[in-house]
């Protein structure tokens, strides 16, 4: 079967705002926790096993202080949201 999008009306902010609190929670994506839930409600068990990334851990732990405030100050206007963009 091929899967397909669908839109799902009718979320109270109330509800979404659960949902969003428990992916956190999982740290899994909103999307990926309904799938769980929808799966477990039919009885459809599926386990989710977030795969580890290997290919960076040379570089793991490697940057002075001096080099993260860099890269920070220098990565500071990548968290901007441009909201014209958005509209």
């Amino acid at each position: 079967m091929t899967a397909r999008n669908f839109n799902l009306r009718g979320l109270t902010p109330e509800l979404l705002l659960v949902l969003k609190q428990e992916a956190e929670n999982q740290r899994i994506s909103v999307n990926s926790l309904i799938l769980k839930m929808i799966e477990q409600g039919v009885g459809h068990v599926h386990e989710y096993i977030r795969p580890r990334y290997h290919d960076l851990d040379r570089l793991a732990g490697t940057w002075s202080e001096d080099d993260a405030q860099e890269f920070s100050l220098l990565s500071a206007p990548f968290e901007t949201i441009d909201e014209d963009l958005w509209k």
